[in-house]
């Protein structure tokens, strides 16, 4: 009796399965967790796989989040705070026998989720939706695919009003995020721009930049203003998200910068992070900002505003735009780029119009999307949704209960490694060298 992880079978490809099995007296419950290992590289003891690369990170850290959740669970199950299928929910999305299932995952979570009967009539009538589009009631979570998503907008676009695709598109996504929350599947709810419907649609696509997009758009860059527009968003995504209100702001809080751990003057060995109130939600973020090419940014483009921005004189003030760029050195009172007031719109809107058009063109995306392409690349790579808030620096009531100081050394250390790992995954040295190549051509 109990609960834990195990490998189940080999595949063609020589790796197994990994299944969650709880069992208890005649009662069992098992699913898939949708990662899959060679049977040489797992250590059963610690529910973990062997070795210090890349790939053996990320899927321990999902591997931790779920031993963790299922624990928690198991715990709660034994003291009585759950009863057996409440426990299945917790550690599935359903029932024994139903928690892989379509419309298992309809009748035990959604109808559990949402108690308003109108709401729950609505997935009633996704799934049925769902249904005839596939021919058959037999669909399972993991059958939600794309493809598979792609099929039934097609075909009830056909038939269905632009409102009524809407609705069940949402609600569709809905569920498979919701299943991907539980890990029941693999992939979160990801749209497509074809899905889109005329005007009026309430559906919102994802906007992201991959990392090749990036480095294609990079030979467009004709002038200055396009190489610093590229280091921007760039900057942009390296501190975790930012916006560009956040990027006038940061000089505020250069005397909230803290340096842990290190010997003697310069970078090595100490970790530079810089105490930062979000512009539009307050949410107090710790940013490390000596991880490669984040400080080289700060100082490339320091220079690179001083050549525009130096005569340009804000009327209000009679001084430049620019913060004081001879000291890149990140500490108190020198290293940020622009100096002026954030409530002189004008003159904000000014600033930034420029680069935002050069964005658009080169990217074909604002500004604004470097904290959705963030925070998409950190789903790719299975960081919990904990330390994804913050990273993001989103208000979360769940951290804020069980963690009253968050400045503990070791949650800190978390929050690092996931930054590192966004920033390796997205390839932002890569990018930086070729801007900053793209630059040399054009003689900057």
């Amino acid at each position: 009796m109990g609960v834990g992880l195990y490998l189940k079978g080999v595949n063609k490809d020589g790796r197994s399965p990994i299944f969650l099995l709880a069992k208890k007296g005649g009662k069992q419950f098992k699913k898939s967790v949708q990662i899959k290992v060679k049977p040489s590289d797992w250590n059963s003891r610690n529910n973990q796989v062997k070795g210090t690369a890349l790939d053996s990170i990320i899927v321990n850290r999902k591997l931790t989040e779920i031993t963790n959740n299922m624990n928690l669970a198991w715990s709660l199950f034994e003291s009585g705070s759950y009863t057996w299928d409440e426990l299945c929910v917790k550690l599935g999305g359903g029932n024994a026998a139903t928690n892989e299932n379509l419309q298992g995952f309809l009748e035990t979570v959604l109808k559990a989720k949402y108690d308003n009967r109108n709401s729950y009539k609505t997935y009633e009538g996704v799934v049925q939706a769902v249904y005839k589009e596939a021919g058959t009631d037999k669909i399972l979570l993991a059958d939600l695919t794309n493809e598979f998503i792609d099929k039934c907008v097609q075909g009830w676009k056909k038939r269905l009003s632009n409102s009524s695709v809407r609705t069940y598109l949402t609600h569709l996504g809905k569920i498979k995020n919701l299943a991907y929350q539980k890990g029941l599947i693999s992939e979160p709810f990801i749209r497509r721009d074809e899905w889109k419907v005329k005007r009026g649609s309430s559906i919102k696509i994802v906007e992201t930049v991959k990392t090749e997009d990036f480095i294609e758009a990079i030979p467009k860059a004709n002038d200055i203003y396009d190489i610093q527009a590229l280091f921007f968003y760039l900057l942009m995504f390296c501190l975790r998200g930012l916006y560009q209100a956040d990027l006038v702001t940061m000089h505020k809080y250069a005397n909230n910068l803290s340096i842990d751990g290190g010997k003697g003057g310069g970078f090595e060995g100490k970790r530079f992070y810089i105490k930062h109130e979000r512009s539009k939600s307050g949410e107090l973020m710790e940013i490390k900002i000596n991880i490669y090419p984040t400080h080289n940014l700060i100082a490339i483009l320091a220079l690179l505003v001083e050549r525009t921005h130096k005569q340009k004189i804000n009327k209000r003030t009679g001084k430049p735009f620019i913060k004081g760029t001879y000291d890149v050195t990140p500490k108190a009172g020198g290293g940020w780029i622009f100096d002026y007031d954030l409530n002189d719109t004008t003159v904000h809107k000014n600033v930034w119009d420029v680069y935002q058009k050069r964005i658009k063109k080169l990217l074909g995306k604002p500004f604004k999307t470097a904290r959705k392409t963030f925070e998409s690349y950190a789903l790719k790579l299975a960081i919990s949704q904990d330390i994804r808030y913050k990273l993001l620096g989103h208000a979360n009531p769940t951290i804020k209960a069980h963690y009253q100081d968050w400045e503990w050394d070791e949650l800190k250390q978390q929050v690092d490694e996931a930054h590192e790992l966004v920033l390796k995954e997205y390839r932002v040295e890569d990018i930086y060298k070729a801007i900053h190549r793209r630059g040399k051509e054009l003689g900057l």
